[in-house]
């Protein structure tokens, strides 16, 4: 049967992560990184390398330890989230062997360093956002938390309001890509423009009206 509620898709979800063997979360971690790194230098269509925004991964996420290694390595300057009260995000460096505490507020590391707002990372060409699921429409699934959630719709404000629009990219693994309107969301759930997976990355479609 298949699932109605975010509730129900999540559990479906997650219990296919967790079914996953080593070997493979692997083999997928090291195609992402190819894919992540190649979304972010198209984005610059062949000029040097500009600031990407990213996460580390937790539990059964699709690995991305391998994929923040490749950025920097291309010489990206990347930035991760730290969870702060309120559901809100600032942004901290990463570099390779960056210290790192779990956070207080969710079950995630966070690197141990300046925290700074969105808005004074300065030019950023890409955000890469974790995601349970997401459809080729864009619209994306997370773990429930909000604090994604509440990060695009202030996005999304901005850009209403003139300001740029960041590129944003839902990360999934292959199997967690389903076709235009078949997952659930409401009016406040913000679409991603692109969609990253271990096989590449493709830019969303929204649904025609």
């Amino acid at each position: 049967m298949t699932p109605r509620t975010k509730s129900e898709w999540r559990s479906r979800l997650r219990a296919a992560r967790l079914s996953m063997d080593d070997a493979a979360r692997r083999l997928a971690a090291d195609r992402l990184a190819a894919a992540g790194a190649g979304w972010a230098a198209q984005l610059r269509g062949g000029s040097s390398p500009g600031m990407v925004c990213a996460f580390i991964s937790s539990g059964s996420e699709p690995g991305t330890g391998p994929l923040l290694e490749t950025l920097f390595a291309a010489g990206h300057p990347v930035f991760v989230p730290v969870c702060e009260p309120g559901h809100g995000l600032s942004w901290t460096a990463w570099t390779p062997g960056v210290e790192l505490a779990r956070s207080d507020l969710a079950p995630v590391m966070e690197p141990v360093g300046p925290r700074l707002a969105f808005s004074e990372l300065g030019a950023v060409d890409g955000i890469l956002l974790p995601a349970l699921a997401v459809d080729t429409a864009g619209v994306r699934l997370g773990q429930g938390g909000g604090y994604y959630d509440r990060f695009l719709a202030a996005r999304a404000a901005h850009a209403a309001g003139g300001e740029r629009a960041v590129p944003t990219a839902a990360v999934v693994h292959v199997g967690e890509v389903f076709p235009a309107g078949v997952l659930p969301h409401d009016v406040l759930d913000q679409p991603v423009g692109w969609l990253v997976t271990p096989d590449g990355w493709s830019p969303a479609r929204p649904a025609a009206r």
